[in-house]
């Protein structure tokens, strides 16, 4: 019994991560990270404040890493089927999968935090640490018991709530790395009573925790200790109790973006699609956001340049929240190589043969890719940035940035396409995917071609005549560049190779 339980639960691990028993790319990463956190502000704050600092974090971090790499982990086994061929009994194969979700919740947590433990300031002591441990452990246990409870009531209908939230927990985590030197002297000032506690505090899941672990302070309504015992006994019981959520029979085929987006993909496929390119802009405009893998490595991207504007304005305005503004509607296209290299990706890898067989020239593929992915992902994310632009400061300044920032970001992705791209659409495993460019040098050149680009524009082009002639000028470069990717296909053979 024992053994099989032991069989099951190494396979479990090993396929979800990727050939290893222990998740040690997430552990470094993250405890590095978290160290490097404990080290800024330990100077400055006491045990409860250090305990609550620490406890957010690592909430922040297992959330996105449960909602992210290890998505499956709270859902049904992708290998259910093969694994009920396996001569185990239905309960041991469902001990070995409580015991994986066991074993990784655990693994993660620890990793995070033990070294807020070792980094501890001075007045925790030994007992200190270990309850701040154990705390961060009920913690995850609560954090995963409703995710899983989410997932089971909720079904398909709580992965559009989920990847909100992941968006939003990327929007909070980044804020706070960039301001966690100002976020330590707020806590203290909490903690010692020179400034009240916000009323939402005592609906702040880690901060019950982190009075678990320190004494909480004058002014923090918190709930006792035995209620935190019994909600991690219950929190416990789901995750051994509840079965994951069943796995669906099939993918939507079609979301609210697409609904939303149907009047500009019959515009661009009127004028803007070539006939050749028809295929792959389908393909990619219908299959590509249905692809799980794909969503959860690229959409929380979203939030890095949100959490960069929300850090960087500190409830100003004026001439520095013109610039912030022009920044953001200007450098989306420093993500784009993270939304490019995982085009190829897949849950069905074994179809690429449709794009091998098909009599396709690979420039064609790859154009009808870039018209794709502009309608569909650059389209609605420069509308929502020409909204808030529009809500932050007024409607001619939005135009006069959006517009020729969307049309940069269109140019980047035509250039980076091919750079990014290791692949046919569509066409390779998610644990396959390959990049071949320097990602460091790439993105900090980008960074800063797109910084002046902004810049320049917010200074200099100030009246409807200078940015209609801007915006007419990038369009041209644009279709120059699309009529010279044509001509570089013509007399290539059509067949295999237009996987690439």
């Amino acid at each position: 019994m024992l053994r099989r339980i032991s069989a099951l639960l190494a396979a479990r691990l090993r396929a979800q991560l990727g050939g290893e028993l222990v998740p040690f790319a997430a552990l470094l990463s993250q405890g590095a990270l978290v160290a490097a956190l404990c080290l800024m502000v330990r100077a400055d704050l006491g045990p409860f404040g250090y305990a609550l600092f620490v406890l957010a974090a690592a909430a922040a971090l297992l959330a996105l890493t449960l909602l992210g790499e290890f998505g499956a982990l709270l859902g049904a086994d992708p290998a259910a089927e093969w694994v009920r061929t396996l001569p185990a009994r239905d309960w041991e194969r469902r001990a070995a999968h409580v015991a994986a979700v066991l074993v990784l919740l655990t693994a993660l947590t620890v990793g995070l935090a033990l070294p807020a433990a070792v980094f501890a300031p001075a007045s925790v002591d030994l007992g200190g640490r270990l309850l701040l441990v154990a705390a961060a452990l009920g913690q995850a246990l609560a954090l995963g018991a409703a995710l899983l409870v989410t997932q089971a009531l909720l079904g398909e209908r709580a992965q559009g709530a989920l990847l909100l939230a992941q968006i939003g927990l990327v929007v909070l985590g980044a804020t706070g790395l960039l301001r966690a030197p100002s976020l330590a002297p707020l806590l203290a000032d909490l903690e010692s009573g020179r400034a009240a506690w916000p009323a939402w505090t005592p609906w702040f899941v880690p901060a019950w925790y982190a009075g678990a672990a320190a004494p909480a302070p004058p002014g923090a309504t918190l709930p006792p200790s035995w209620v935190l015992v019994l909600g991690t006994l219950a929190a416990l019981a789901l995750l051994v109790l509840l079965p994951p959520a069943a796995a669906k029979g099939g993918r939507r085929a079609r979301t609210w973006m697409a609904l939303l987006l149907a009047p500009a993909r019959v515009l661009a496929r009127k004028v803007w699609v070539q006939r050749r390119e028809r295929a792959s802009f389908e393909l990619v405009y219908d299959a590509l956001p249905l692809e799980r893998e794909f969503v959860l490595r690229t959409y929380p991207m979203v939030g890095l340049p949100l959490a960069f504007l929300v850090a960087g304005t500190r409830g100003e305005g004026g001439e520095g929240l013109l610039d912030l503004l022009a920044l953001l509607l200007f450098t989306p296209a420093v993500y784009l190589p993270v939304l490019l290299a995982h085009v190829p990706v897949t849950s069905s890898p074994g179809a690429r043969w449709l794009l091998e067989s098909a009599p396709t020239a690979p420039d064609d593929v790859a154009g009808g890719a870039i018209k794709a992915l502009a309608v569909r992902f650059l389209l609605p994310l420069y509308l929502a940035l020409g909204a808030l632009a529009w809500f932050l400061a007024d409607a001619g300044f939005a135009l006069r940035l959006a517009l020729p920032g969307g049309l940069l970001s269109l140019l980047a992705l035509r250039v980076l396409y091919p750079r990014c791209v290791v692949g046919a659409p569509l066409s390779v495993a998610p644990e396959d995917v390959e990049v071949h460019h320097d990602w460091t040098g790439l993105l900090l050149g980008l960074a800063l071609l797109l910084t002046v680009a902004a810049l320049v524009t917010r200074r200099y082009v100030d009246t409807p005549a200078e940015t209609a002639g801007l915006v007419l000028a990038l369009v041209a470069l644009e279709a120059g560049l699309s009529r010279r990717s044509t001509r570089a296909q013509r007399g290539t053979p059509a067949g295999p190779q237009a996987a690439g």
